[in-house]
C-alpha cells in the first residue's frame, strides 16, 4: 500500500523539488514548472494546489499580469524536514556517499551546516564532514546532478576541532559510519 501511495505521489514530489532546488531566490509559474518536469500543466496545477493546502509554497498574483506564481514557504517547519530527506537521498543516489565511503574508508560522513538543518539555498553549498586523511578529488560531476557546491572537511581526528565546529558537525546528519567522540 505504501509503495502505490509513493508511486502516485511521485510526480507531486517532481514538483515540490523545484522549490527545495531554488528556495529563496525564485518564484515560479505553473508552465515553467510543467516545462521543467515535463508534466501537463492540469497535473502541475493539481500538484500546487495540493502543496499549497499543506503549506509547502505560497501562492500569490504577479503584480502586472496578474497571474499566479508560487514560492517556497521556508518558514513551514515541514519544509525543511522534506528538504533535508530530499538532499539526503540525492547525496546516496547521486553515487556521492559511495564514492567518499569507497574513495577514503572513513570512519564517519556527516552533512552538518545549513543543509542538516533543511536552511540551505540555491546560493549555500553542501557542507561533508569526512572522518579520515584529505585527498585531492574531483566533484564537479557531483556538484552538477546535486546543483550546489561540495564543501568536504576531512580529519581524522575529531578532537582537534573547536567547540564550536565540534557542536555543529555533531548536530549534523550521520551519512555513514558513527563519530567518535571519546
Amino acid at each position: 500500500m505504501f509503495l502505490l501511495h509513493m508511486l502516485q505521489n511521485y510526480n507531486k514530489w517532481k514538483v515540490l523539488q523545484i522549490f527545495f532546488d531554488h528556495p529563496l531566490v525564485r518564484e515560479f509559474q505553473l508552465r515553467e514548472i510543467s516545462r521543467k518536469i515535463n508534466l501537463a500543466p492540469s497535473s502541475v496545477k493539481n500538484y500546487l494546489e495540493e502543496l499549497e493546502k499543506e503549506q509547502f509554497i505560497i501562492k500569490q498574483k504577479n503584480r502586472v499580469q496578474n497571474y499566479p506564481i508560487y514560492f517556497a514557504n521556508r518558514d513551514y517547519k515541514n519544509f525543511k524536514y522534506f528538504k533535508k530527506i530530499d538532499l539526503q537521498e540525492r547525496l546516496f543516489s547521486s553515487g556521492l556517499i559511495a564514492f567518499l565511503n569507497d574513495t577514503f574508508l572513513p570512519d564517519a560522513i556527516v552533512l552538518f551546516g545549513s543543509a542538516s538543518k533543511g536552511e540551505d539555498t540555491e546560493l549555500s553549498d553542501i557542507d561533508l564532514f569526512v572522518s579520515s586523511k584529505m585527498k585531492k578529488i574531483e566533484l564537479t560531476k557531483y556538484e552538477k546532478v546535486l546543483n550546489r557546491k561540495i564543501n568536504l572537511l576531512f580529519e581524522p581526528d575529531f578532537n582537534k576541532f573547536s567547540k564550536e565546529l565540534k557542536n555543529n558537525i555533531l548536530n549534523g546528519i550521520v551519512l555513514s559510519g558513527y563519530v567518535k567522540v571519546f
